[in-house]
């Protein structure tokens, strides 16, 4: 259900092109960056959606604010609309969203081991099948449902299946 409110989480100033989660939010970054060809035409990335657009474009906000949170979550939920619209890009988008999700420094074991989930899924989602067993091989977390998450997702980049998954499929692979 909250993959289907994407279209309100950003919004878009008609005017100027900024966007943010609130327009009244003020501008952290050069007016400049708004008109350029690179922000005007996300990159040269021909996506299919417009709402894919919007969180590309507040990607390259994150980025230039230096926000790598942002950074991540925006090519992440790029990724998702493009998925929903069967645009290619969605691998691209993950690949992307790559660099910024390692630069996020976790407060605590919890969201250390939430990102490495959510790293291991993004690797495969992209294709990066090798990826995925290399790093992930030798893994080892406390948590039971965890660690079955993580030796999931080897199964799958085993069989190079992209395909989206859920957490009922490891539940019940473990029953």
């Amino acid at each position: 259900m909250q993959r289907s409110t994407m279209f309100a989480w950003l919004q878009e100033c008609p005017h100027c092109g900024y966007v943010a989660s609130k327009l009244e939010n003020e501008l952290e970054v050069p007016a400049d960056l708004l008109k350029t060809d690179e922000y005007l035409t996300c990159e040269g990335n021909d996506f299919k959606s417009e709402l894919s657009k919007r969180f590309y474009r507040h990607y390259m906000i994150s980025k230039a604010e230096k926000d790598y949170g942002s950074e991540f979550l925006s090519l992440l939920h790029c990724a998702w609309t493009c998925d929903n619209s069967d645009d290619e890009l969605a691998v691209k988008m993950r690949k992307m969203a790559l660099p910024p999700l390692d630069k996020i420094v976790p407060q605590s074991d919890e969201e250390k081991n939430s990102l490495l989930l959510i790293k291991v899924d993004l690797l495969r989602r992209s294709l990066q099948f090798n990826n995925v067993i290399s790093e992930f091989k030798d893994v080892i977390l406390e948590d039971k449902i965890q660690n079955d998450i993580i030796t999931f997702q080897i199964e799958l980049a085993l069989k190079k299946d992209s395909d989206c998954h859920t957490i009922r499929e490891v539940v019940n692979k473990q029953q």
